[in-house]
């Protein structure tokens, strides 16, 4: 395998290190990054955009209601809270 040498920062090496795995290069490791889009200009939240898009609808139901429900509890402490300040 070919290898090249380069020269990076040492506030960055000190970062890579931290990184850096136990049995992992740093060749490795930035390889990892790139994989998992840090490095690039994407984040790693990206690949799941859509990821839901074909969610049978009665999922997408259960998970309304369950969000409603969170909310309304979430509001209704947040009132009780206020009451008691008053």
């Amino acid at each position: 395998m070919v290898s090249k040498n380069i020269s990076i920062r040492l506030d960055l090496y000190k970062k890579l290190k931290k990184l850096k795995e136990k049995d992992e290069s740093f060749s490795d490791v930035i390889e990892r990054l790139l994989n998992e889009g840090l490095l690039g200009g994407t984040s790693r939240i990206m690949k799941h955009f859509g990821s839901w898009s074909d969610l049978p609808n009665k999922y997408e139901s259960i998970i309304k209601t369950f969000r409603t429900s969170i909310d309304e509890n979430i509001e209704s402490r947040m009132k009780e809270n206020l009451d008691d300040i008053s």
